[in-house]
């Protein structure tokens, strides 16, 4: 992968796993994340067929969470649906990153393969068990997601990037 690629899936990681809260107000919004892994495919000199089809989900996703930041509501099917978009794109783009650095740098790309599938079982785990209100279950799926997170940006972070500029 491209440098600047790269620097746009680290920093679109760390927005969409990560919630620091001021009150209300989330400093690092889910839509700024998806907006960085649509920026990151665009810089790539080559993109594949599936990363293509990744794009508008990936603006879908970022208008969804913005709607979601500037004005709070619930709604419990447009989450689930947004949920399963948001966990194949997750899925469909970390396999598409260890595809691409596989030839070269084998060892990230099996790590990668493994932070993926982590990523996207505790991603459902966590929508799934934390409306039952159980602390101890939901302090363990907190410190798995940091665990998760900071495993998926030490692994992209250690990513050699290709010499071109994309």
């Amino acid at each position: 992968m491209e440098r600047r690629a790269l620097n746009c899936l680290k920093w679109g990681i760390l927005f969409l796993f990560l919630n620091v809260h001021i009150g209300r107000l989330n400093l690092l919004p889910d839509f700024v994340g998806a907006l960085l892994l649509h920026a990151s495919i665009q810089m790539q000199a080559e993109r594949t067929q599936a990363q293509e089809r990744l794009k508008p989900l990936l603006l879908l996703l970022a208008a969804d969470s913005f709607l979601h930041w500037a004005w709070q509501f619930e709604n419990g099917l447009e989450a689930l649906l947004m949920l399963a978009i948001y966990l194949y794109v997750l899925y469909v783009y970390l396999g598409e990153v260890a595809g691409r650095i596989r030839p070269e740098q084998p060892e990230r790309a099996g790590q990668l393969e493994g932070i993926r599938i982590s990523a996207v079982l505790l991603q459902m785990a966590v929508y799934l068990l934390s409306p039952y209100g159980i602390q101890g279950l939901n302090a363990l799926l907190t410190v798995s997601t940091l665990g998760v997170c900071a495993a998926l940006l030490v692994t992209v972070c250690r990513i050699r990037p290709l010499d071109r500029e994309g």
